[in-house]
C-alpha cells in the first residue's frame, strides 16, 4: 500500500480537547498518532466526515497548549475498543487553521520523538 500522507505521523499520547462545532460538549482525549497535518483521535460518537473540530493540544512536555480549527477527514464504521473497555471510533482529523508556528512546533515534537538525540533540536 502506497502512504499518501503529505506528513510523517507518530504514535502518541499528546492531550487534546475537542469541540465538534454546532454541538454541545469539550471532550478530552489522548491522540492516537500525530502529524503536522492532522491527528487520529478516538471519538465515542459518530462524526460526518467534513465536520469542523476546534481544538486545544498539548504535547508531552509542551508547556504551552494551542488552539486550532480541523475537519473530520473520515472515520472507521468499525467500533473498537481500548484497554479499558471503552468503545470509540477511530477518526482522522485534518489540520485547517493551527499556524505556522504551532505546525513547526508540532514537526519538532515528531522529530523529538522519532529521533531521541534530536530531543535538543530548535
Amino acid at each position: 500500500m502506497i502512504e499518501k500522507r503529505k506528513y510523517a505521523r507518530i504514535k502518541d499520547g499528546a492531550k487534546v480537547i475537542y469541540k465538534v462545532m454546532g454541538v454541545k460538549g469539550e471532550y478530552p482525549l489522548h491522540v492516537l498518532d500525530i502529524g503536522a497535518g492532522g491527528l487520529r483521535l478516538p471519538i465515542k460518537e459518530k462524526v460526518k466526515a467534513g465536520a469542523l473540530i476546534e481544538f486545544r493540544i498539548s504535547l508531552d512536555k509542551d508547556t504551552d497548549s494551542f488552539f486550532g480549527l480541523a475537519k473530520v477527514a473520515w472515520q472507521d464504521l468499525e467500533v473498537k475498543k481500548d484497554e479499558k473497555g471503552n468503545a470509540y471510533y477511530e477518526t482522522g482529523i485534518e489540520f485547517l487553521r493551527v499556524g505556522v508556528d504551532n505546525r513547526k512546533r508540532i514537526l519538532r515534537y515528531i522529530l523529538s520523538q522519532s529521533n531521541p538525540s534530536s530531543k535538543t533540536a530548535p
